[in-house]
């Protein structure tokens, strides 16, 4: 009776996994009772945290280089490629364990490959050419950029050394200027090996921007500007391979693709359009083949040609010539201050407020830390308070709250917590009545330097003298605690930052909300600016700069 049950169990995770399989490559798969040269090892996948390391394990000395394993993305299954059927292969692995986990295996019947599997998977337009270059080319080409690159210095990019050719890609704009090419054209290394590559793929490439990653770095994802270059942008990768992540900007969805060294990527059409792209900044990566592979040093070449000609693309939400692009920004006056933060902080919040909310969930520690280090029944106000999520942090402090949001002040009032609406730059509140104060995350919103002292001078005037205030802001220095670059990445200091408020898996509206980011020393230097406080401390903490000054 056991076995019976066994079996069953077997055929319908065997089943569930093929049904997986057949959404990807696009065709029925089914067991077969034959032997083929395709396994389906289920439950020997990435979502069960299993790699290609333990199913070489499991099959021992009887694996041969000739064999090859893919494993789809966050699935439950792997896929096991030999170039001919073998006939013991299932009955030896098949109900065998891994990591406490036994595995279901089968032959295929249909025909299934690895490279119609990884095609399958990749955003539509994406093309990946292996070896375009031969290892003396692509040393060749490494030795002279990382040459080219010793001792330059950039104040665009901290994280990656970049060099330009043809035309000079400006960080600010991401785009380049056509009035101004460079008077150094491609040098011959790239010339040589742009004539392989039109073998490929027609395209005169007048543009080349080299980047140059150290193991840890990596790139934020972005859609490559539409109105400045053609609908084919390549990247050639030198070096170090990496897995490169594409997501679907209204699905979410996110692909992770490797790219091997001396492979030469083509994005066009919606890959190109639609999909946003970037590198994750790690040292390991997982390959498609369920390796884990150190990162080494990487150069890369994108190789675009430009057009003077406005984008006519099917993907709007992306496109600058269709007036979806990011808003500039441009502040003369006080008033022109103060629209920019109506229209790019105050309107969107009311309008993603609730979406927002979703996801603020855990208080942050190190505002915790500052709450737990007031005095039992200090009187606190929370300056730009947004959902409440410190109001309650602790029952012996009163915490109250205030933001310029409507709707988010009607998320705490459903919670309990006591609030009341003002803009923080005229703070409702008399003076010297509160012991402590928190501004999380909103100042960096005030597009002026001085909005954002006439915002710390009210949060100052609250404070009694010895009360103590914690202010934080996003820091234009993107790395984190382990040395690794943040998510984000920061050419300007004031910037537009898009949020996504789906309305459905297909559909979603995008908005954009001002930011100014903080250089390093930037937020003491706003605080010393208000009479009668002190600095207490400035740390760096999770891409943010924290502030804590007291009131003398």
């Amino acid at each position: 009776m056991a076995s019976k049950v066994n079996q069953k169990k077997q055929h319908r995770n065997i089943m569930k996994c093929l049904k997986h399989l057949a959404d990807i490559v696009g065709h029925t798969c089914t067991p077969s009772t034959l032997p083929t040269p395709v396994v389906l090892l289920g439950n020997a996948g990435h979502a069960n945290s299993i790699g290609a390391s333990d199913v070489r394990e499991l099959v021992g000395g009887s694996f041969p280089s000739s064999y090859r394993l893919y494993f789809p993305p966050n699935k439950q299954f792997s896929l096991l490629f030999t170039p001919q059927p073998v006939p013991t292969l299932v009955g030896d692995i098949n109900l065998q364990k891994i990591k406490e986990v036994t595995l279901y295996c089968c032959y295929v019947t249909e025909h299934v490959t690895m490279e119609t599997v990884a095609a399958s998977l990749r955003p539509p337009g994406l093309h990946i050419h292996p070896d375009v270059v031969t290892v003396e080319q692509e040393q060749q080409m490494i030795q002279f950029f990382l040459d080219s690159a010793a001792g330059t210095t950039q104040e665009d990019l901290k994280h990656r050394k970049t060099l330009h050719y043809g035309y000079q890609f400006n960080y600010k704009t991401n785009s380049v200027d056509l009035d101004s090419p460079l008077s150094e054209g491609f040098p011959e290394c790239v010339r040589d090996v742009m004539e392989g590559i039109r073998k490929l793929i027609n395209i005169d490439p007048d543009q080349c921007t080299v980047n140059i990653y150290q193991p840890g770095q990596g790139i934020p994802k972005h859609v490559d500007t539409h109105s400045i270059f053609t609908q084919e942008i390549l990247s050639l990768s030198l070096g170090s391979g990496v897995v490169m992540e594409f997501r679907h900007p209204i699905s979410g969805t996110v692909v992770p693709v490797h790219l091997p060294a001396r492979s030469l990527t083509v994005m066009s059409g919606e890959s190109r359009y639609l999909w946003q792209h970037g590198i994750t900044p790690r040292k390991q990566d997982v390959s498609e083949e369920g390796d884990v592979i150190s990162r080494g040093i990487r150069v890369s070449l994108t190789l675009r040609q430009c057009t003077t000609e406005p984008c006519r693309c099917e993907y709007p939400s992306q496109c600058d010539s269709q007036n979806y692009g990011k808003p500039r920004f441009s502040v003369a006056s006080d008033a022109d201050a103060a629209k920019i933060e109506g229209e790019f902080v105050s309107d969107v919040y009311e309008e993603i407020a609730d979406h927002f909310s979703h996801t603020r969930h855990s208080p942050w520690p190190g505002v915790v830390d500052f709450l737990n280090s007031l005095p039992s029944r200090s009187l606190v106000l929370d300056v730009g308070c947004g959902n409440g999520k410190y109001l309650g942090v602790r029952e012996d402090v009163l915490v109250i709250g205030n933001d310029n949001s409507a709707n988010l002040l009607s998320i705490c009032r459903e919670r309990g917590h006591e609030t009341f609406a003002c803009n923080a730059l005229s703070l409702p509140v008399r003076g010297g009545l509160c012991d402590g104060g928190i501004c999380i995350a909103m100042l960096h919103h005030l597009s002026t330097r001085d909005r954002r002292i006439r915002c710390l001078g009210n949060l100052a005037s609250l404070l009694r003298p010895g009360g103590r205030c914690l202010v934080t802001v996003w820091a234009q220095e993107q790395h984190l605690d382990d040395g690794e670059v943040g998510r984000r990445e920061f050419a300007a200091q004031d910037v537009f930052v898009d949020w996504q408020k789906k309305q459905n898996a297909a559909e979603a509206e995008l908005f954009y909300r001002y930011y100014h980011v903080f250089r390093e020393g930037e937020l003491e230097d706003l605080v010393r600016e208000v009479k009668g406080v002190e600095v207490e401390r400035v740390t760096y903490e999770k891409a943010n700069w924290c502030c804590v000054f007291r009131r003398t």
